[in-house]
């Protein structure tokens, strides 16, 4: 996405970011990574050595520490946060259409406010409702009942199955899907009967879902994602998963159905959860690990199969010992 292009003083931005400025009063137009940086740009450093590799220097430096001799300076304790608070102040949103596209096909029962935008060939099925300053990238659809609440964004191609309930501020990338059929089924005779799913999908206010992942209805309940926690691209979440707010859920993460995770849980990349486990407030798993049973609150874990981070190291310390071992044994 392009950038806004009102100039900013380095003192606002300072006040944002709760910094301290040292240099002058600088005009700021543009964020910048430190290979395209300007002479009007501000750029976060997450470490103050780093300001050697520029090759020009900016209007304004964002750091954790005073550099002599570079100008304007916003001094603050985290960086990665100042780089996000900035990232909204120069971001753009995207706008997807203005107003409703003469292509949508929205039921006479759906109930949209005023001030949504629909693009081109959006569908919108019957006593779906789509709240103010919500927009709509081309070619999604709503199925009946669907709730959709305020100030939302979804990118197109997304698909929001029946009965699923959207909250307010939720951010929907590409190729989303919410509320398809869990993985259910039963043997029968003539091999698997399916298990019909009747429960829906929750979505809280302000959570992001990333590109072409996939949340499944509840078996009879509902799947629940918590407010503000972020589920990035290619996540399986399976049907009657309960995950709490504030949960940073990475790439191609699978998490089989009716496990819950309480707040604040982050599950690394590829990461795998079985079903009917609970991953307490706090807890961390590493990418790749996959969970088999759950996890205290606060704790780390890793591995195949995952365990407590400690037991993790201390296993793989010894594990690099038996080559040692096995030469002592064959000298003697």
């Amino acid at each position: 996405m392009s950038q806004k292009e009102k100039a900013q003083k380095a003192s606002d931005l300072a006040k944002l970011l709760g910094a301290e400025m040292l240099g002058d009063d600088t005009s700021i137009k543009r964020l910048s990574d430190s290979a395209s940086v300007q002479a009007d740009s501000i750029v976060v450093l997450g470490k103050a050595e780093d300001a050697k590799k520029l090759r020009q220097r900016p209007g304004a430096l964002v750091l954790n520490q005073a550099l002599e001799g570079w100008g304007t300076q916003l001094i603050v304790k985290d960086t990665r946060l100042a780089l996000a608070l900035l990232s909204q102040v120069f971001g753009l949103e995207p706008s997807f259409a203005k107003g409703i596209h003469p292509t949508a096909v929205i039921h006479e029962t759906a109930q949209l406010a005023e001030d949504v935008q629909i693009a081109a060939h959006v569908v919108i099925a019957e006593n779906a409702l789509i709240g103010s300053g919500t927009q709509i990238g081309a070619n999604c659809y709503f199925g009946a009942n669907v709730t959709v609440g305020k100030n939302c964004t979804v990118y197109p191609g997304v698909t929001v199955y029946p009965e699923s309930r959207i909250a307010d501020r939720v951010r929907l990338h590409a190729g989303v899907v919410i509320g398809s059929d869990g993985f259910g089924y039963a043997r029968g005779p003539r091999g698997a009967v399916k298990i019909q799913h009747l429960g829906s999908v929750t979505i809280e206010d302000d959570v992001e879902v990333g590109a072409n992942t996939c949340i499944d209805r509840g078996t009879l309940g509902e799947t629940v994602i918590g407010a503000r926690s972020k589920i990035d691209n290619l996540c399986q979440i399976g049907h009657n998963v309960q995950i709490g707010s504030d949960c940073l859920i990475a790439g191609t993460v699978a998490i089989a159905g009716s496990t819950s995770l309480g707040r604040g849980v982050i599950l690394g990349g590829g990461a795998g959860v079985v079903d009917h486990v609970h991953i307490a407030d706090g807890a961390q798993v590493g990418a790749r690990s996959l969970v088999t049973k759950s996890i205290p609150a606060g704790e780390s874990w890793n591995g195949y199969p995952a365990e407590p981070y400690k037991k993790y190291v201390r296993k793989h310390y010894l594990l690099g010992k038996l080559e040692r071992i096995w030469q002592s044994v064959k000298e003697n």
